[in-house]
C-alpha cells in the first residue's frame, strides 16, 4: 500500500484493530445497532425525496411532540457504499431527549456521479426543512461523516441553494452543521483505490474540492454554527483537511468551531453518539434543546 493510498484508508490508523477487523466490527455495530433501534423507537422508513431506490430518509421518534427539535444525520463510505439502513447509532439517544432523527440515504457510485448525489442532498434537505418548518419546529441541526461530511458542507458554497431556502423560509431553522471527520479536496481521492470507482473527471475534481473554491470575498453566512470535528486517531489527512477546511469556511461562516477529539477514530467518533457522555453528542444536545437536562 502506497503511503498516499495509506492516508486515505481511516481504517489504516484507529489503534483499537487493525484495519480490516475495523471495517467489520464497525458494520456489525451498525447493524445491530439500527436493528435494535428500529424495533424499539417508532419510526417512519423510506420516505421518498427522489424518484429512485435509494432517494429515501427515515424519521425516528414520530411520537414525539410534532415541534420537537430535528437532528439529521448523512452517512458516509466513500460516495460509493454504506447506507441509511445502517446509521441507527445517531438515534437512541437524542430520541430520549425528545429530538426526531432522520437519517438519509442517496445514490452511489458508479450508478450516479459525484454531482448527481451533490444534487440528492440538497434537495433532501430542502424537504426535511420544509418537513421541519410545516411541523413547527424551530431547531434543527445537520452532521454528516466522512464522504457525508463533504455533501453536507457543499450546501454552504450553493448560493442558489441557499437564496431558495432563505426566501422559502426554511434557512433560520438551521441552527448548526457538524462536519465529522470530513474529506473537502476530492485531488488525492482521485489517485487512490477508492477514487476508481467514482471515475472523477478534472471539472468534477475542481468543482467539488470545496476546500480550494474561490469565494467572494462579499460572501457571508450569518445565524448559523459550523463545527469541524476529527479525531486524533484518524489517518493525518483527514485531521489535516479539517484543520484547513476550517480556515476555509471561516471566511465565509460567522461562527465557526474546530474540534479535535482525543482518543478517537474515523469510526467511534459516530458510534459513540450512543453515550450522553461523550463530548460531540453532548455538543449535538446542546444545540437542539440548550435548556434541557440531558439523559
Amino acid at each position: 500500500m502506497s503511503e498516499l493510498e495509506r492516508l486515505y484508508t481511516p481504517s489504516e490508523w484507529g489503534k483499537r484493530y487493525k484495519s480490516e477487523e475495523m471495517i467489520e466490527r464497525f458494520y456489525e455495530f451498525c447493524e445491530k445497532v439500527t436493528e435494535t433501534t428500529r424495533k424499539t423507537i417508532k419510526c417512519k422508513l423510506n420516505v421518498p425525496y427522489g424518484p429512485n431506490e435509494r432517494t429515501k430518509y427515515d424519521i425516528y421518534g414520530i411520537d414525539l411532540p410534532k415541534d420537537a427539535p430535528i437532528f439529521v444525520f448523512i452517512h458516509g463510505g466513500y460516495w460509493q457504499e454504506f447506507s441509511k439502513d445502517l446509521t441507527g447509532f445517531s438515534v437512541p439517544l437524542f430520541v430520549k431527549n425528545n429530538i426526531k432523527v432522520i437519517t438519509v440515504g442517496y445514490d452511489l457510485c458508479p450508478n450516479v456521479r459525484l454531482g448527481d448525489i451533490v444534487a440528492e442532498i440538497k434537495s433532501a434537505i430542502s424537504q426535511i426543512l420544509k418537513y421541519a418548518i410545516d411541523s413547527g419546529s424551530k431547531n434543527v441541526c445537520l452532521a454528516g461523516h466522512s464522504a457525508g461530511a463533504h455533501l453536507t458542507a457543499c450546501l454552504l458554497h450553493d448560493d442558489n441553494w441557499i437564496n431558495h431556502v432563505t426566501q422559502q423560509g426554511y434557512f433560520k431553522l438551521l441552527k448548526e452543521i457538524i462536519l465529522i471527520s470530513g474529506v473537502y479536496n476530492l485531488k488525492p481521492v482521485a489517485n487512490v483505490s477508492h477514487g476508481k470507482v467514482l471515475d472523477l473527471t478534472e471539472k468534477e475534481i475542481n468543482t467539488f474540492s470545496i476546500s480550494t473554491l474561490d469565494e467572494a470575498k462579499d460572501r457571508r453566512i450569518s445565524g448559523l454554527k459550523v463545527v469541524v470535528t476529527v479525531g486524533d486517531d484518524d489517518s493525518p489527512a483527514f485531521i489535516d483537511e479539517s484543520r484547513k477546511y476550517t480556515q476555509k469556511i471561516i471566511s465565509i461562516v460567522d461562527n465557526v468551531e474546530y474540534l479535535l477529539l482525543q482518543d478517537i477514530d474515523h469510526f467511534n467518533i459516530v458510534e459513540k453518539l450512543l453515550d450522553p457522555n461523550y463530548y460531540l453528542a453532548k455538543l449535538i444536545l446542546q444545540s437542539l434543546q440548550p435548556n434541557a437536562n440531558v439523559c
